[in-house]
């Protein structure tokens, strides 16, 4: 079998990163990635990127799928951000990259009290 995929080299470092309750998730996730990344163009490597997360959040909002808008506001399709003030949720899944400059891209499933499911970016 042939494949043109390029297979990754080289070492992957772990980082493990403990939020407290009432941090923003969001704004400490990209604090830390910064911290990680540096901000020499002489690293080798200008990403990072979330392996895995656990825990619960609260007065979450999430940007849907084809929002075109971050302010709320309903875009052509319909969808826009929801926000969900002083209501619990687990995370059920948190993936996403980190630029050296800032630059994110991060998605979430979040579970309510009643195990439904929503997620967005």
């Amino acid at each position: 079998m042939h494949s043109n995929a390029t297979i990754p080299s080289g070492a992957v470092t772990a980082h493990c990163l403990r939020l407290k309750p009432g941090d923003e998730l969001m704004s400490s996730l990209k604090r830390a990635a910064s911290t990680i990344l540096g901000g020499s163009a002489t690293e080798p490597c200008g990403s990072a990127f979330v392996i895995t997360a656990v825990g619960s959040l609260q007065d979450v909002a999430l940007r849907l799928a084809n929002a075109s808008r971050m302010d709320g506001d309903r875009n052509n399709d319909g969808n826009d951000i929801r926000r969900y003030r002083n209501r619990r949720f687990e995370i059920v899944s948190l993936t996403g990259t980190f630029g050296r400059y800032n630059g994110c891209h991060v998605h979430i499933s979040l579970a309510d009290a009643e195990g439904k499911t929503l997620g967005g970016i």
